[in-house]
């Protein structure tokens, strides 16, 4: 009976745990692009919104629409990842509470309501606050930092 040498062994097993963690690494990388090509296409809206020269309430619930296909797109995706949960969460949130003071401020602004208006302005900076740290926390964790 022939038996592989020691070293051969030691290789083959170090292959085989080499690409079963590349395959759970696969995994993730590929629920990381999920969140990523949400994200990703909320911003290209938003930056769009940003060149447009139109209406600017259109523009604004057009990127509150955005934002709100982006929470659903975000919802239906299917994660296993407890971190890329947990992420995918804050996100889903941030866009929820944005989206609904964006609107808070619009409807106040169209009733010229001053009041509701600096109520609606706060909480807007209070719900985009997170997103650059959410965006960093992603980057990292995906890139395995």
């Amino acid at each position: 009976m022939r038996c592989l040498p020691q070293s051969s062994a030691i290789a083959s097993l170090f292959t085989i745990i080499l690409f079963l963690g590349s395959g759970c690494g696969a995994s993730k990388i590929a629920q990381c692009n999920q969140i990523i090509e949400v994200a990703n296409a909320l911003e290209e809206v938003r930056v769009s919104a940003d060149n447009e020269q139109a209406d600017t309430t259109q523009t604004m619930l057009q990127v509150v629409d955005a934002m709100e296909q982006a929470s659903k797109d975000m919802q239906s995706l299917e994660l296993s990842d407890e971190t890329l949960e947990k992420l995918r969460g804050e996100f889903i949130k941030m866009y929820a509470e944005t989206s609904s003071a964006t609107r808070t401020f619009l409807e106040a602004f169209n009733k010229k309501d001053r009041e509701t208006l600096d109520k609606a302005i706060a909480e807007l900076h209070r719900a985009t606050q997170p997103e650059q740290e959410l965006v960093n926390q992603i980057n990292s964790y995906c890139l395995g930092n």
